[in-house]
């Protein structure tokens, strides 16, 4: 008999609801998400992906793969006033704000509103999100617990070998404060910029994804307290360390730095071998490799999310953001998301190669009007022109 049942029909039918409630649902988030994408000022900006239906989708499924129940604070003055401001329009405008904003170099920092941006920052990422948990450390990881990866699926096991390998403590544990903070970000904005000198008087000094110095220290500076490193480097400039000459020049490199490298271990599966090989690689160097916690990052994350930034936020935004939380004074030097400057002038990708960028799924320009904003509060100082 070819007939079908009263109740399997009715199951079938069951099933095709969920399946269209559930695509109903995944069409609405897309739509959201691509709600967020405002117009830019009339400048080229390194931001523009091109593809924002692609970019929608992943944020769809990244937001659904590191949901978390955290409390979000969203209703204080700064963090409202920060995702509230938009740069001008038009590039007249824009550069007009820019200039005037940032031209004062003895700008002195509000500490009333600092000591509020603390308490809103707190509140909104929970203790989690604090710096002292940026790593991985024998304090808040235990042996064989197993970490899931930020963009990818999988989960990560932490072999009593690995963890022997995990600092006692976070750096930031024991020293809560710092008198003056840089942070250095690699925008070509700094070719030229003479702001070498600047940037090593500080009392902190951190920069992003293994920079080159030698060579443009006058530039840059020289000294580090702690750069970032994705692991994606390893594989594509040290050739994944597959040879006795790969990791001698991965040696080589990360000695040319004074300071603790970070490196976001948990991002994706397809490079957590390599981040650990780097680590193994370290070991008897005197160089200290140490794992961003994935559960710090979504802390960061999600309250920026919960304010209305939905693209995966950078590494540079990330640890400047948390920074606030232990810098008296905090600094920035090569933040700089556009292809030009004010006179039209163009600005290349990195200030030491002529590299152009590759799909980014971040969206820069609204990470820089916040930024901004915090410029203009007197929590931070953007440097954007030469130094003096």
């Amino acid at each position: 008999m070819c007939g079908v049942s009263k109740s399997a029909t009715m199951s079938s039918r069951s099933k095709l609801s969920v399946v269209c409630t559930m695509a109903i649902v995944c069409c609405v988030l897309l739509v959201l998400h691509m709600g967020i994408y405002h117009t830019q000022p009339e400048i080229n900006s390194y931001s523009a992906r091109g593809n924002h239906l692609q970019q929608g989708i992943r944020n769809v499924v990244l937001n659904l793969m590191n949901y978390r129940h955290y409390h979000a604070a969203t209703d204080g003055y700064i963090m409202k006033s920060l995702m509230e401001y938009s740069l001008p329009l038009t590039r007249t405008e824009f550069f007009d704000v820019l200039l005037n904003d940032t031209s004062t170099a003895s700008q002195v920092t509000n500490r009333t509103l600092l000591l509020k941006y603390r308490e809103e920052f707190n509140e909104g990422s929970t203790a989690v999100g604090l710096p002292q948990n940026m790593f991985c450390t024998k304090e808040n990881t235990n042996v064989d617990e197993t970490l899931g990866f930020l963009f990818s699926l999988g989960k990560a096991k932490i072999t009593q070998h690995l963890w022997n390998l995990f600092p006692e403590t976070s750096i930031f544990k024991d020293k809560r404060r710092y008198k003056k903070c840089n942070i250095i970000g690699n925008s070509g904005i700094l070719f030229s910029s003479k702001c070498g000198k600047q940037i090593d008087d500080a009392d902190f000094i951190l920069r992003c994804n293994l920079p080159t110095l030698k060579g443009f220290e006058d530039d840059v500076g020289i000294h580090t307290d702690l750069v970032t490193a994705n692991p994606s480097i390893f594989r594509e400039r040290f050739d994944s360390m597959a040879t006795e000459a790969s990791k001698r020049e991965f040696r080589q490199s990360l000695s040319n730095y004074d300071g603790v490298i970070w490196v976001p271990a948990l991002s994706v599966s397809d490079t957590w071998s390599l981040a650990v090989e780097a680590v193994n690689i370290s070991a008897s160097q005197d160089i200290k490799i140490v794992f961003g916690h994935p559960e710090n990052y979504l802390a960061v994350w999600h309250l920026w999310k919960a304010l209305g930034h939905k693209d995966q936020i950078t590494t540079g935004f990330y640890m400047t953001t948390s920074l606030l939380n232990i810098c008296e004074e905090t600094h920035l030097y090569g933040f700089w998301p556009f292809a030009e400057t004010a006179d039209g002038t163009h600005v290349p990708y990195h200030y030491y190669d002529s590299d152009s960028p590759v799909l980014q799924f971040h969206d820069t320009d609204n990470e820089f009007e916040i930024l901004m904003r915090l410029h203009q509060l007197n929590l931070l100082k953007l440097h954007v022109g030469p130094c003096s």
